[in-house]
């Protein structure tokens, strides 16, 4: 009987415990990538110091403030460092790079992650602020063709200064996920390797990651290797199972260059026969040309929800929204002429026999 008592006594402490487990998980907000839900925060640091010492890789005190889904106010501790190449040296604001402590983001939409990449304002001039919104809406094209992509989250921040009573400035700006994050979902992991034979990447995504270059008309970038010995690849990201396992993944990022974006201060990489940025040219494998009927009846099909990015967001200003709409329009209009398709993507791809 006490047996009985016993048994009925812990099997029913386990049945509280999950009960409460589960409740816990259910309140957890979602996280910060499981939405596209524009964000308002507070960012507070010393943006004066770090604008001053843009070439010095330091960590500084950073503090996020923002009310959740709960309607609840969170402060997030976290130190942030610079990054960057082309936009640390042209740039007034560098991009940055965000660290966390486990504990400070515990429960909140930040939970899990370490580190984050954001991309900030640049420069007070609004024009910056245009090219960024262009860069988010570019992630927001790839999400739209495969989930082997970077997720965005959009910010609108106050950026106020910790040691200056300066007004603050506010400015649109976005969190790329990590790429570990992004690896996991897919259910792989990053791979570190300088570089590799490009036969060996998938050949489904290759060609979308491809076209999707093409449509946006960028590029710099590179998914068989990287600068010197560095893990591959220049602007994007290899995933797969492991480093001896194919196929292997590319994920691109970093699209500021493109012709889309169309920032100032890009130019086309060196060796490269194009007059501009906004010259497209078709860097996608022959050997990956059977995947482009697949590829370009995606395409075909997320059109409208391609220019609904741009046609929607709101931050876009009018000469921006139909510049970006007619940049894309040009892309459908290659595609959609045959001899256009087979003079500028079939016959224009590399590592023919």
């Amino acid at each position: 009987m006490n047996q009985r008592i016993t048994a009925f006594v812990l099997f029913f402490a386990f049945l509280l415990g999950t009960q409460a487990s589960l409740a816990a998980e259910g309140s957890k907000p979602p996280k910060l990538f499981n939405s596209f839900d524009e964000m308002q925060v507070t960012f507070t640091g010393p943006w004066k110091t770090i604008m001053r010492n843009k070439k010095k890789d330091e960590a500084y005190p950073a503090k996020f403030t923002y009310t959740g889904v709960d309607g609840v106010e969170h402060t997030i501790d976290m130190t942030v460092t610079l990054r960057g190449i082309t936009r640390r040296r042209v740039c007034d604001f560098p991009p940055l790079k965000l660290h966390f402590d486990k504990a400070a983001v515990k429960g909140t939409a930040f939970r899990g992650n370490k580190s984050l990449k954001l991309v900030t304002y640049c420069d007070s001039n609004s024009k910056y602020e245009q090219y960024y919104i262009k860069e988010f809406l570019a992630y927001r094209i790839y999400n739209l063709l495969t989930d082997f992509s970077y997720r965005v989250r959009p910010l609108m921040i106050d950026y106020v200064d910790s040691e200056k009573d300066d007004k603050s400035i506010t400015r649109f700006s976005f969190l790329i996920e990590d790429t570990d994050e992004m690896a996991e979902r897919n259910g792989v992991r990053e791979l570190e390797i300088p570089r590799i034979p490009y036969p060996q990447l998938e050949p489904v995504t290759t060609n979308r990651l491809s076209l999707f270059e093409f449509m946006i008309g960028n590029l710099d970038f590179a998914v068989t290797d990287g600068p010197k010995d560095d893990s591959c690849c220049h602007n994007s990201r290899l995933i797969g199972a492991g480093e001896d396992v194919v196929p292997k993944y590319a994920v691109p990022y970093d699209f500021d260059s493109s012709g889309l974006v169309n920032a100032h201060y890009a130019a086309p990489p060196e060796g490269l026969r194009v007059r501009n940025i906004r010259t497209r040219l078709y860097r996608g494998f022959c050997i990956f040309n059977d995947e482009l009927p697949q590829t370009l009846a995606l395409l075909r099909e997320k059109k409208a929800d391609i220019l609904a990015l741009f046609q929607d967001n709101p931050h876009l200003t009018d000469y921006m929204r139909n510049d970006a709409v007619d940049y894309i329009e040009d892309f459908y209009k290659i595609i959609d002429d045959p001899d256009k398709l087979e003079k500028e993507i079939t016959d224009k791809c590399r590592g023919k026999d």
